[in-house]
C-alpha cells in the first residue's frame, strides 16, 4: 500500500504496530511543517495512548498550541500533528471544531480501543476506505486498497451511471461496491468489532439554513455597499494569510482570471507576501489565458512562469492518465492541472490553487441563466423553450457567426457550442432540479442510462443533495449542490490527484470556513448581479486591477479537449471505444458507445466534448484498473485494523 502511494510522501516513511498486532498505521510523508525527524509518522502522545497518521495542514496550529501550552502541555516539535494528539486528548472529538485547514487523519485511541477516520469539512484531501472478511482498511488513494486486495473490485452501477452523467461520483460511494469515501465533514468511529458510528461535526448546509445562518445574512444586509466589501476583503486576506504557513516556498497556480488574481492580488499588496507563479496556455486557442496571467503577474511583481502547451504533449499525458485517476475522473482539466503541477513542482513544494470562488460567491455562468429561467413563469418561460428549439434546429456554423456578431469580437465563452446544448435542455425542463441538473449533466439522464451496460438499481442521489437545503432561493440551493458534490468529487480530486503525483502539495485558499459563512450570507445581488458572476469579489479586485482586465468569460484551466479528441488524440479514442474494447471491459453498451462516438465525430456534431471525454475516461480507468492482476499482499501493508 504505501509502495502504490509513493509519489504523495517521498519524505519519509514510516510504519506502525499496534494493538497487540491487529493494527497498522503507516505513513509517507512530503515535509512541509517541520523538517526536522521530530514530525516522523505514526506519531504518538508521550503516554503512547493515542496514535496518528496524518494528511494534511492545521493552519491555526500555533494558536491552538499555545492555548494548549497554557493548559499544561509540553511539545516536542514544530509540527502540527502533534498539536492534534494534544488537542484530541485535551477536548476528544470537539478538538476538530478549532482546526482550521484541510486534513485527513486516522487516529487511535488505546485506551477507548477506538480507531477514528475524520476529513476536513470541504473534502479537499481524500480518504476510503474498506470493511471486508473482519478486516478494516483505508488509504488516502484507492488504488492502494485495490493492490493490496481490499476490494474485489466490482463495480457499483450507481456510482458508473452516475460518472457517465455527471463525470463524477460522490461520497460516500466509490466506483468499487465494497470501497466508501469518508464524507466531508465527518469522522467515523471503528470499534474493535469493527462497528461503525459516524458523526457529522460540519455541514455545509449550516452555511444557508438556520438560525445562524439567518442572523449573519441580516447583519450583512444592512451594510452599505463599503464596509460589506471591507469585510469580505479582509476575511480572505486572513485566509488566504493562513495558506502561506510552511516551511518550504510556496507558489499560485495563476489563470488570469479573477479568483486566482484575488488571491495573488491580496497575498501581494495585503499580506506583503512576494510570490511565485505559475500558469500554462495553449498558444492560439480559446482556451489561452496565459496574456491575462502575465499581465496581472507583472502588476503585482510576482516572479512568473508559464508553459505553452502543445497538442502532443496532450496526446503524451494521455497515457498516464489511467495510473493517476486510481478512480475515474472525467474532469478533463486533469490535463492541464498535471501540467502546471509538474511545472510548480521544478520550484516550490506547495502551491495555491483557487478551488471553491466559484461555489462561495456564484461564479458559474449557469448560476445566472438557470436562476434567470427558474424565475420566470407563463409566456416568458415559453420563451426559453422556443429559444431552445430554434437553436437545436439551427446549423452550429450559423449559431457560432451569430454569436461571434452578438459579441462584437470580444472575449467569448470557451466551448460555447457545449454552453448552448445544455441551455436547449435547460429550456425544457419543468422544475428547478430538473432545470439545473440538464445545466449541469454531461450526458442527460435517459442518455446516461442508456450507456450503461447495468442499469442502476439505487438512485444517484443528485435531487435530494439539491433540496438539503432552501436558503434564501435557487441560487443558493444551486452552491449548496456544487459545494457538496461537484467541488469535492470532480474538483477537489482532480487537483489532489495531479499535485500529489508530483509531490506536490496543493492548498485551496477559498475553502476556509469562517469565510464560508461570510460568503454563504452575502445577499444575492453580491453574487450574481445581473450577468455579473462573483461579483463582490470583482468590486475587490476593481481596487487593485482595471475592472477591464477581467471583463471576459470565465476559463479558468480548461483544456480544448474537443480539439484534441478530434485531432492527435483520435485512433486512442477510436481504439479505447471500439466496441470489442468496450465489451471486453463490460462497463458500457457497445451499441450506444458506437452511436455515441458517431455523433461527436459527425460533421455536424451531437455529442459534446466533454461528454465524448467522460466515456473515454471510464474505459481507460477500466482497462487499467478492472483487467489488471490483483496484487498480492506484502510485509508494507498499512493502514489496517484486524477484527
Amino acid at each position: 500500500m504505501l509502495d502504490s502511494m509513493a509519489h504523495r510522501g517521498p519524505d519519509d516513511r514510516g510504519v506502525q504496530v499496534l494493538a497487540d498486532g491487529e493494527l497498522l498505521l503507516g505513513h509517507l510523508r512530503l515535509s512541509i511543517l517541520d523538517l526536522s525527524p521530530l514530525g516522523h509518522q505514526p506519531m504518538a502522545t508521550a503516554d503512547r495512548r493515542a496514535w496518528i497518521v496524518f494528511n494534511g495542514e492545521i493552519y491555526n496550529f500555533r494558536e491552538i498550541r499555545a492555548e494548549l501550552t497554557s493548559l499544561g502541555w509540553v511539545f516536542r516539535s514544530d509540527s502540527d500533528t502533534e498539536v492534534i494528539l494534544a488537542a484530541f486528548r485535551q477536548w476528544n472529538l470537539n478538538a476538530v471544531d478549532r482546526f482550521r485547514g484541510m486534513f485527513a487523519f486516522a487516529l487511535w485511541d488505546d485506551f477507548k480501543r477506538m480507531l477514528y477516520l475524520c476529513r476536513d469539512r470541504f473534502g479537499v484531501k481524500p480518504l476510503y476506505f474498506s470493511v471486508r472478511h473482519g478486516v478494516l482498511a483505508f488509504a488516502s488513494e484507492s488504488k492502494a486498497l485495490n493492490y493490496a486486495g481490499y476490494t474485489d473490485k466490482v463495480t457499483d452501477p450507481v456510482s458508473v451511471a452516475e460518472f457517465v452523467q455527471y463525470g463524477y461520483v460522490s461520497a460516500p460511494r466509490s466506483i468499487f461496491s465494497d470501497v466508501k469515501t469518508v464524507q466531508p465533514g465527518c469522522i467515523y468511529m471503528f470499534d474493535e468489532r469493527l462497528q461503525c458510528k459516524q458523526k457529522v461535526f460540519w455541514s455545509a448546509a449550516q452555511l444557508f439554513d438556520g438560525d445562524g445562518a439567518q442572523s449573519l445574512r441580516t447583519e450583512l444586509a444592512g451594510l452599505p455597499d463599503g464596509p460589506l466589501i471591507d469585510r469580505i476583503e479582509d476575511s480572505l486576506s486572513e485566509a488566504f494569510k493562513y495558506r502561506m504557513v510552511a516551511d518550504v516556498p510556496v507558489g499560485l497556480f495563476l489563470s488570469g482570471g479573477i479568483d486566482s488574481s484575488l488571491v495573488a492580488a491580496l497575498l501581494a499588496r495585503r499580506c506583503g507576501v512576494e510570490l511565485n507563479t505559475f500558469t500554462i496556455g495553449y498558444g492560439d486557442s480559446e482556451f489561452d489565458e496565459t496574456a491575462f496571467a502575465r499581465e496581472v503577474a507583472q502588476t503585482l511583481g510576482a516572479k512568473h512562469t508559464e508553459l505553452s502547451v502543445s497538442p502532443q504533449a496532450a496526446v503524451d499525458l494521455a497515457a498516464e492518465i489511467p495510473d493517476i485517476a486510481d478512480e475515474p475522473i472525467g474532469d478533463s482539466s486533469l490535463v492541464p492541472t498535471l501540467m502546471v503541477s509538474r511545472l510548480a513542482r521544478q520550484h516550490v513544494k506547495v502551491a495555491l490553487s483557487a478551488d471553491g470562488a466559484d461555489e462561495l460567491f456564484g461564479g458559474y455562468a449557469r448560476y445566472a441563466y438557470c436562476g434567470e429561467f427558474v424565475s420566470r413563469s407563463g409566456l416568458l418561460k415559453g420563451l426559453y423553450y422556443l429559444s431552445g428549439e430554434i437553436l437545436d434546429r439551427l446549423p452550429p456554423s450559423l449559431i457560432m457567426r451569430a454569436y461571434a456578431m452578438a459579441r462584437g469580437g470580444g472575449s467569448r465563452f470557451a466551448a460555447i457550442d457545449d454552453k448552448l446544448r445544455k441551455f436547449i435542455r435547460l429550456s425544457r425542463a419543468r422544475g428547478t432540479f430538473e432545470a439545473y441538473d440538464a445545466a449541469i449533466s454531461e450526458w442527460p439522464s435517459p442518455g446516461s442510462a442508456a450507456l450503461v451496460r447495468e442499469p442502476p438499481i439505487g438512485c444517484i442521489g443528485a435531487r435530494s443533495a439539491f433540496e438539503a437545503v432552501r436558503g434564501t432561493g435557487p441560487h443558493d440551493q444551486f452552491m449548496h449542490y456544487d459545494m457538496t458534490r461537484y467541488l469535492p468529487s470532480d474538483l477537489l480530486v482532480k487537483v489532489d490527484r495531479a499535485s500529489m503525483y508530483v509531490s506536490l502539495e496543493a492548498r485551496e485558499p477559498f475553502l476556509d470556513h469562517d469565510a464560508a459563512r461570510l460568503a454563504a450570507a452575502l445577499p444575492a445581488r453580491w453574487k450574481v448581479h445581473g450577468r455579473l458572476n462573483k461579483y463582490v469579489l470583482r468590486r475587490i479586485l476593481a481596487r487593485y486591477f482595471p475592472p477591464q482586465l477581467f471583463d471576459r468569460p470565465k476559463q479558468g484551466f480548461s483544456a480544448p479537449v474537443g480539439e484534441w479528441l478530434r485531432g492527435p488524440l483520435r485512433p486512442l479514442l477510436l481504439d479505447e471505444l471500439s466496441p470489442a474494447r468496450v465489451r471486453e471491459t463490460g462497463l458500457l453498451d457497445p451499441h450506444a458507445v458506437a452511436q455515441a462516438l458517431d455523433g461527436f465525430l459527425a460533421p455536424r456534431p451531437r455529442v459534446a466534448p466533454a461528454a465524448a471525454w467522460i466515456l473515454l475516461q471510464l474505459q481507460q480507468w477500466a482497462v487499467r484498473w478492472l483487467n489488471s492482476p490483483v496484487a498480492q499482499h506484502t510485509s508494507s501493508r498499512a493502514f489496517e485494523l484486524r477484527a
